[in-house]
C-alpha cells in the first residue's frame, strides 16, 4: 500500500468500483468515480480490510485511488464513513472491474466489509473540471471537506453563477470542485459542490469578500437549484499505487 499524501469533497464493486488534484483526470480532463457511504460498527476492521486489499497482489495493480473519510456532520444521514474511489477514465473502471472479478482478494475484502459496516448509499460522480482556489489542497489525512448536494434544473445557468461566485470569493485556504452525479436511485441530486481545506478553521472561516458574492449567487440560483443535503467529512486514509 502507498499512502498518497499529495494528490482529491463531495461520499467497492459493490465497494471498490472529492475535489482531486488537477493532474488526475479522465481523457476529457476530468476524473470519475464512486462514493459509497456506510454505517460502520468496527472502524478498525474497515481500515484493515482496505489495507489488506491494497497490499494484495490484485490491489497493487489497481489504478484507482480510494479515500476513506469519517463523517463529521451529516444531519439525519445514518452513515458514519464513506469511501470515494477515483479513476482517471471510464476505461479504468472497466479495467478494474475485470481485474477484481472473482478474485480471492476481492471476496475477502467484501466479507470483511460486510462484517464491519452496512452500506447506506452509493453514487457515481463525474468531474466537470470546474474548480477554484488552492490546487495544493489535496486528499490527505486531516483534510476537511464540506459537500453540498443540489438538484439543478438549468445546469448552464447554475455553472455560470457558480463560476462568478467562486471567481469573486476564492481563497488560498480552500479548494472548490463541482461534480455531476449519476446512479443516485431516487435521490434528486444532479450535482455536488465540494469545498476542501487543510483544517476545520480554514474550511469554516469565511472569506471577507464572500458575503456579497454569496448573496448574488443565491439570488441567481434561487429558482433553478434545490439543496438536497449538506455534509462535512474528514479524510482518514488515502490508498493507491500512483
Amino acid at each position: 500500500m502507498k499512502k498518497i499524501t499529495a494528490f482529491f469533497t463531495a461520499c467497492a464493486l459493490a465497494l471498490l468500483g472529492g475535489n482531486l488534484h488537477a493532474d488526475d483526470h479522465t481523457s476529457d480532463g476530468n476524473i470519475v468515480g464512486f462514493v459509497y457511504s456506510f454505517n460502520v460498527t468496527d472502524p478498525g476492521a474497515v481500515v484493515g480490510a482496505l489495507t489488506d486489499y491494497w497490499n494484495s497482489p490484485v490491489g497493487k495493480k489497481n489504478p484507482a485511488t480510494a479515500i476513506l473519510r469519517q463523517h463529521v456532520a451529516n444531519g439525519t444521514d445514518p452513515s458514519t464513513h464513506s469511501i470515494a474511489v477515483v479513476y482517471d477514465s471510464l476505461a479504468q473502471i472497466d479495467e478494474t472491474n475485470a481485474m477484481n472479478n472473482g478474485t480471492k482478494e476481492m471476496q475477502a475484502f467484501l466479507a470483511k466489509m460486510s462484517a464491519a459496516a452496512t452500506l447506506t448509499s452509493e453514487a457515481m460522480f463525474i468531474g466537470t473540471g470546474i474548480t477554484s482556489g488552492n490546487d495544493d489542497i489535496v486528499p490527505a489525512p486531516g483534510r476537511y471537506t464540506s459537500a453540498t448536494s443540489v438538484a439543478v434544473s438549468d445546469p448552464a445557468a447554475y455553472v455560470a453563477a457558480w463560476q462568478a461566485f467562486t471567481g469573486a470569493s476564492a481563497s488560498d485556504r480552500g479548494a472548490t470542485n463541482l461534480f455531476a452525479t449519476n446512479g443516485n436511485g431516487q435521490d434528486a441530486t444532479t450535482h455536488v459542490v465540494t469545498i476542501s481545506a487543510n483544517s476545520m478553521e480554514d474550511l469554516l472561516t469565511p472569506n471577507p469578500d464572500a458575503p456579497e458574492a454569496l448573496a448574488t449567487f443565491l439570488s441567481d440560483v434561487k429558482d433553478i437549484r434545490t439543496i438536497e443535503n449538506r455534509a462535512i467529512y474528514v479524510d482518514l486514509m488515502v490508498f493507491g499505487n500512483n
